[in-house]
């Protein structure tokens, strides 16, 4: 039976390895919650004051709420495009993880290659929280406009997002880290080897994140000064559970060896070495930073 790490011990590795670089790791998820807000509070800007326009020389409000709906779907998409820098932040944390050299640039890594692939990963995380989160945060909006009866749709939405939303999101969280460790794959079946790699561990990572209530708690009694050292400490933590998950014996049940199934990896390697290379990452133990065997590294040792 496979052993894993506790919530304690990955947390203790993710402080040993942001020993010395929490400012890098600091600045680059900085940057990333930067553009993201800069980029939501311009289109929410832009929406409001189009829709209040249009209003006014209309006096439509069917008008007015077309406007709306298109600019949250604006607001929609935007997300997924920003979202894709989630994939960066990924890289970046393997990378600190495993003793890789580290560099801003991670941060749009998934803008720069395998570009359609990250877009559908991110895609279907967003589309998920939107689905299952969207009518509550609907419902609460009118709650706060002064609408009654709807803090009772509110709780309602809420209490049946939660219950759809935590499965299906613990259930894909890893998917950008996979993305890396098998760059042959399409978006749809990384999600499903996600899907597999979780099962029977969604209820692990979700006691770890709510591990770090307390700190984030504190971090929003600091005005959110705090969460700038919380969110790399967290991150890290995450990038460990993931690499704790991906063992050897793991991760060789996960991949498909089959040469149709695999096809061309990103690399343009030929099949003969994306097995050599598969089989170098799964079943050989690679000397990194805390003992881990990192596919993320075995793979760069070869492909390199």
């Amino acid at each position: 039976m496979i052993q894993y790490k506790k919530s304690y011990e990955l947390k203790n590795k993710a402080k040993d390895a942001l020993e010395g670089k929490y400012g890098g790791a600091m600045l680059i998820i900085f940057l990333c919650d930067a553009i993201s807000w800069m980029v939501r509070m311009s289109v929410s800007i832009v929406g409001s004051s189009t829709a209040a326009s249009v209003y006014m020389k209309t006096q439509s409000q069917s008008a007015a709420v077309a406007v709306t709906v298109f600019f949250k779907a604006v607001l929609l998409l935007s997300g997924v495009i920003l979202y894709v820098m989630n994939a960066g932040i990924a890289l970046y944390f393997l990378k600190l993880a495993c003793g890789q050299p580290l560099t801003l640039r991670d941060l749009f890594c998934g803008y720069r290659s395998e570009s359609k692939k990250t877009l559908v990963l991110a895609g279907a995380m967003v589309l998920c929280r939107a689905v299952c989160m969207g009518p509550f945060e609907h419902f609460a909006q009118e709650f706060l406009s002064g609408i009654r009866g709807s803090a009772g749709y509110a709780l309602i939405a809420l209490a049946i997002g939660l219950c759809v939303y935590l499965p299906l999101s613990l259930g894909i969280a890893l998917s950008f880290y996979l993305m890396f460790d098998f760059p042959q794959k399409s978006g749809k079946e990384i999600l499903l080897i996600c899907w597999r790699l979780m099962k029977g561990k969604k209820l692990r990572l979700l006691y770890l994140e709510f591990s770090f209530l307390p700190l984030l708690l504190l971090s929003i009694l600091s005005f959110g000064i705090g969460l700038l050292w919380l969110q790399p400490y967290m991150q890290m933590t995450y990038t460990f559970f993931f690499l704790d998950l991906m063992n050897p014996r793991r991760a060789s049940s996960l991949i498909c060896c089959d040469p149709k199934a695999l096809g061309e990896t990103c690399r343009r390697k030929s099949l003969s070495r994306l097995r050599r290379c598969v089989s170098f990452v799964y079943h050989k133990r690679a000397k990194t930073r805390g003992g881990y065997a990192s596919p993320l590294v075995a793979w760069k040792s070869v492909s390199s």
